[in-house]
């Protein structure tokens, strides 16, 4: 049991590049079963020719029930999921998500100058990740040929003495870095506090490269309700495991009652783009829960090219169809 999804940006490059079509296996952690039963087959949440019309009624929604899996999610998995923070919609007509699994239920997750930590122990990062590079030549015409020589695809001269910016993983840096022409390469990493963090507010002094720590939710793990869990906590308890909280003064009410603890319903997990610094996740948008997860992505069917995403055979990536996801 599995679905084919199509993957519109670069998020997750190299891993996974604009124009894959990825088979979702989602037998591997357990079929989810529909939660929205009045839709119509193979639309998501609009139909193809209306922008504000939805293919389903939410009359009825069952609870969310899953079956048991072949497999556990495990750390550095490849996961579809739906976008946990689309707003409005029922949880299994939402986006479909693919990024790479980073932290798990109960982990301690933390990143500093792009290094992720769990549990206070740095992890190696996925061979294929990408980051923001530096590069300084003596060449205006860089970008075509690391196009033509590494398969480097995102970046641009950015100013008039041959500075550039490219994404590339550590091995193609280490490879220019060793051309001729070339000055210096040197990974960029961001320094000052940006607001779009998640949670925000008092923690907005964090980055996409210097971010955390935060511990992610655990089924069955208990927590103070206090000035320093709520702003991560708090649209867990409200938006995904449905209940209604009022704060009055210091006192949290949750579904009417005075509570100062919290037990989660569900497991939680933090994702990550494999293209580090052009990713929407959960640096920006928080947690996974458990109900959201689709299955593990297993391969890679097919290919378009960007240049020419057609049925024709000339516009599939024949070296990209048919490959396993690492």
């Amino acid at each position: 049991m599995g679905e084919t999804y199509f993957i519109p940006s670069s998020s997750m490059e190299d891993e996974l590049m604009a124009g894959d079509f990825v088979w979702v296996n989602k037998l591997a952690y357990g079929p989810r079963f529909p939660q929205t039963l009045l839709s119509i087959p193979f639309t998501k949440n609009r139909f193809p020719f209306s922008k504000t019309l939805p293919p389903y009624l939410s009359w009825i929604e069952l609870p969310y029930f899953r079956l048991p899996g072949i497999e556990k999610i495990e750390r550095n998995d490849v996961i579809a999921f739906n976008f946990p923070a689309e707003d409005g919609v029922p949880v299994d007509k939402k986006a479909n998500f693919v990024k790479r699994c980073i932290g798990l239920p109960g982990d301690r997750i933390e990143i500093k100058d792009k290094t992720v930590l769990i549990n206070g122990v740095p992890i190696a990062s996925p061979s294929m990740a990408t980051y923001s590079y530096e590069v300084f030549a003596t060449i205006d015409s860089l970008g075509s040929y690391l196009y033509r020589t590494l398969n480097v695809s995102e970046g641009e001269l950015i100013s008039r003495d041959n500075k550039y910016i490219f994404l590339m993983t550590e091995a193609q840096a280490d490879s220019v870095s060793k051309m001729n022409n070339i000055l210096l390469v040197k990974r960029l990493s961001e320094q000052y506090a940006t607001a779009d963090m998640f949670p925000g507010g008092e923690f907005s002094f964090w980055n996409k490269d210097n971010y955390g720590p935060v511990i992610i939710p655990q089924k069955g793990k208990t927590i103070c309700l206090n000035i320093d869990s709520l702003p991560l906590y708090s649209g867990i308890i409200t938006r995904y495991e449905k209940h209604r909280m009022i704060i009055q003064n210091d006192s949290v009410f949750i579904d009417g009652h005075y509570c100062k603890t919290y037990t989660f319903k569900m497991n939680y997990y933090f994702v990550l783009g494999d293209s580090r610094d052009n990713s929407d996740d959960s640096r920006y948008w928080g947690f996974v829960p458990e109900d959201h997860i689709i299955g593990k992505t297993s391969f890679i069917l097919f290919s378009l090219k960007q240049s020419l995403r057609k049925w024709l055979w000339n516009g599939i990536n024949w070296n990209r169809s048919f490959t396993s996801i690492r």
